[in-house]
């Protein structure tokens, strides 16, 4: 098959996403598949000279409006070539921002382009922590109490321990844990730094468990056990930093329950394709789920791989049922 592999970005995630974007393409290259490259916050022009370096740029708040800017005017350039090179289909390989809050698919599902993961809708919807959490309710799937804010003065009503991100934003940057009442004014004017609207929830204390839901099957259950006590971007990427159990030593009964409610957030949410839906569970057993990740991590050593693995899917037969898959939906 002839794949286009979408990598980088302009999002906090960007530099994540090209160590992505690169696992999937050269284990996609080594089964036979003609692979290229794409980042859409790199004109065409620049491409060779990105591959060439595996360029890596640091997004932060002074250039992040620019390279969104850039990113939105590059792509629209770059479908023309999409659409010239006649792919098969367009892995997206991109994490956060215009990747994963459907900006970008939207391009793709106006121009019919076979794309994998979920569409725009679904996208925009799960990127949006606070009003999924909504839906979530709505369909049966505890979620711990939030309030949305948008100016840093607000007044917070949910009581320390408490949890501090942005709404539209992944891999937990600007992720802050309040165990105690203190001045959240600080935490609050970082958390807008990456997003104009916050979301605060009650801390659920317990264990930290993900469920890959991939074709519609609810995959095997893992753990993740951040050495730090909490998962956040360090915990995230950096080297040894967490250990993840997979399948999660827990009962039986618990793994059929979240595998179950990782099923209906994806029917609440109108998910396709695959994703990796996250919990808490306390210790009085109550499951709380914490987010959807419409395009998880998928470098060989990521979550998702992860599960797949201990259901008998090796990192390429994963990948190829990803795309055989995606190949199927009706956009």
């Amino acid at each position: 098959m002839k794949i286009c592999v979408l990598l980088g970005g302009a999002s906090t995630e960007r530099n994540v996403s090209i160590h992505s974007g690169f696992a999937v393409g050269r284990e996609l290259a080594k089964a036979g598949h003609q692979v290229f490259y794409l980042d859409p916050a790199t004109p065409l022009t620049q491409m060779a000279d990105f591959l060439d370096s595996l360029r890596n740029v640091a997004v932060n708040e002074e250039n992040f409006r620019e390279l969104t800017q850039l990113s939105d005017h590059y792509f629209l350039k770059q479908l023309n070539w999409i659409k010239k090179e006649n792919f098969d289909i367009v892995f997206n390989g991109l994490h956060g921002g215009n990747g994963e809050n459907g900006r970008i698919v939207a391009v793709l599902e106006m121009a019919k382009i076979h794309f994998t993961g979920s569409g725009y809708f679904a996208s925009a919807i799960a990127m949006d922590k606070f009003r999924s959490k909504l839906l979530m309710a709505q369909n049966g799937v505890r979620t711990a109490r939030s309030q949305l804010i948008r100016q840093f003065y607000e007044k917070i009503n949910i009581p320390a321990p408490l949890v501090i991100k942005p709404n539209r934003a992944g891999s937990s940057v600007g992720l802050h844990i309040v165990k105690e009442e203190c001045d959240l004014n600080p935490l609050l004017k970082d958390a807008l730094s990456y997003d104009k609207e916050i979301l605060v929830e009650a801390y659920i204390a317990g264990r930290e468990l993900t469920v890959p839901v991939i074709a519609g099957n609810a995959y095997p259950v893992l753990e993740i056990k951040p050495k730090s006590g909490v998962y956040d971007y360090a915990s995230k990427y950096g080297s040894n930093m967490s250990e993840y159990i997979v399948p999660a030593e827990i009962p039986e009964k618990m793994k059929s329950h979240l595998q179950e409610q990782a099923l209906r957030v994806v029917e609440a949410l109108g998910l396709q394709n695959y994703c990796r839906i996250d919990f808490r569970v306390n210790e009085a057993g109550e499951s709380y789920c914490l987010e959807a990740n419409t395009l998880p991590g998928m470098t060989a050593t990521s979550l998702t791989p992860k599960s797949a693995q201990a259901a008998g899917l090796s990192f390429i037969q994963l990948l190829e049922h990803i795309i055989a898959d995606a190949l199927t939906i009706q956009r």
